[in-house]
């Protein structure tokens, strides 16, 4: 099957820009018809094809074909990059490309921050976030962000965990970025071969390049980097009977929590809630406090005074090294206490009112505790 007369091009009628493939010949037409265009074709930015052949499955750029007419359409689920050339491959072997042209390169987006933003981090700490100003490309991680000793100026080889797909928010403006989980838990063979990513008492360096490419194609605005101190490693769960409570004394006044250690800051927007006395929730804004060691929930309208209310706290909140309140990631086995265990919501009550008088107490309603 020789594919010479194949022919590309671009659609970019209503909707999002689409590949055309067209010249197929009658035998072609006839197996993507039985088979379906997506079992035997893929999409690919050309650049990648090379490695496609030595990578044995290589993800190809999501979407959907469909059949119009004699012609195979490929919608992307993310718009194509401009700029950038995307061949077509038949079972793996590449039968035309073509570019999409560059519009306007001007880098419009950058990096808006590199979480968590503690100045020290354990040495097994398990993930990064990275935050943008818009929609990202995928499938520039690997490329474009790194993390570098700073003494030594070396690259950390190995410390990220190659992802494919990659981790993105819905709408591709935070990146999950993975640490090795094999390098962190010392019983499997890569800790055992290399040790951990991170070594204490070094300073590393996270570097995002401009070289990241948003979702029109374009680099970034700037380079982004943050500065991290190693230190000792932490397992042990995450205990909210360890943190300090501040209830509001005031209808509009936000809960206080201050933490025994940095948590996930991505985590502590959806693990910790507010219930009324019915079990309702309470609208609040969740705030997180540069270093992660503290927040502030404050009521979307007012608080009732004199009414109970509970805070509701997911168990699978996480520390930095990936310890919730459920488990120890990265437990000794000898230590039966650090078994997975504890699945249920735990909640504390409080009650909104000022303190008795002469009193630094908050006016909590019972400690932490199991329940829904």
């Amino acid at each position: 099957m020789g594919f010479g007369e194949i022919r590309l091009s671009w659609y970019a009628g209503e909707g999002p820009r689409r590949l055309r493939a067209g010249g197929w010949a009658p035998d072609e037409l006839a197996r993507l018809r039985a088979q379906g265009p997506a079992a035997l074709l893929a999409v690919l930015p050309a650049e990648l094809v090379p490695a496609a052949r030595r990578l044995a499955g290589l993800q190809p750029t999501a979407g959907r074909f469909a059949l119009v007419g004699d012609e195979v359409w490929f919608e992307p689920r993310h718009p194509f990059r401009e700029g950038t050339r995307y061949s077509l491959l038949w079972a793996g072997v590449e039968v035309a490309s073509l570019e999409l042209p560059a519009g306007d390169a001007r880098p419009v987006t950058s990096v808006l921050d590199i979480r968590p933003t503690a100045e020290a981090i354990p040495r097994n700490a398990l993930r990064l976030y990275v935050h943008f100003s818009g929609p990202m490309s995928e499938g520039w991680s690997g490329r474009a962000l790194r993390i570098v000793d700073e003494t030594s100026g070396d690259v950390l080889e190995g410390a990220l965990l190659a992802m494919e797909p990659e981790l993105w928010d819905p709408e591709r403006r935070r990146l999950t970025v993975l640490l090795d989980p094999g390098r962190i838990k010392r019983g499997l063979r890569p800790h055992q071969e290399l040790g951990y990513p991170l070594h204490q008492g070094r300073t590393v360096v996270v570097v995002v390049d401009d070289a990241f490419r948003d979702a029109s194609g374009r680099r970034l605005t700037a380079p982004a980097s943050r500065r991290y101190r190693v230190g000792p490693a932490v397992r042990r769960r995450v205990d909210p009977a360890r943190w300090g409570w501040r209830w509001p004394d005031g209808p509009t006044d936000p809960i206080r929590v201050a933490f025994d250690r940095p948590l996930d800051h991505a985590l502590l927007h959806r693990c910790i809630r507010v219930l009324a006395a019915d079990g309702a929730p309470v609208p609040c804004l969740v705030g997180v406090a540069p270093g992660e060691r503290s927040v502030s929930i404050r009521p979307g309208g007012r608080w009732e005074p004199g009414a109970p209310y509970r805070v509701a706290i997911d168990p699978r909140l996480e520390d930095l090294a990936g310890n919730s309140l459920q488990r120890v990631f990265d437990r000794d086995l000898d230590r039966p206490g650090d078994a997975p265990g504890g699945r249920d919501e735990l909640t504390i009550g409080f009650i909104v009112g000022p303190r008795p008088a002469g009193t630094g107490a908050p006016r909590a309603t019972g400690r932490p505790r199991p329940g829904a």
